[in-house]
């Protein structure tokens, strides 16, 4: 028997009602089944995100012309946040000077 590997651009539906449109794919990390959905910011960018299978409700296949439409319509320019989450080293770390802790 062989199983046939998701791979479509499509609307995904995850748990808490959010949607994301975009190309998905099954791929496989640390030896579990996840979906990438690499969603479209502009013309030959995109944002990617991985998802678990229990955090999926519904994917539904689509065409490239009505994903883009709805990635562009749903977030503007670009889905990635506003306010991205930084690196911030520890006060003590940063004021010693020996990078060696983190090689």
């Amino acid at each position: 028997m062989t199983s046939e590997v998701f791979e479509s651009w499509a609307i995904v539906e995850l748990m808490g009602h959010r949607k994301r449109p975009g190309y998905a794919k099954e791929v496989e990390i640390a030896g579990g089944k996840m979906l990438r959905v690499d969603i479209p910011v502009s013309d030959g960018e995109s944002v990617t995100e991985f998802y678990g299978t229990p955090a999926i409700y519904a994917i539904r296949p689509a065409t490239e012309e009505v994903v883009r439409d709805m990635a562009y319509r749903s977030y503007g320019v670009d889905p990635r946040p506003i306010r991205p989450v930084d690196y911030r080293p520890q006060p003590s770390l940063a004021s010693s000077g020996d990078d060696d802790d983190f090689n």
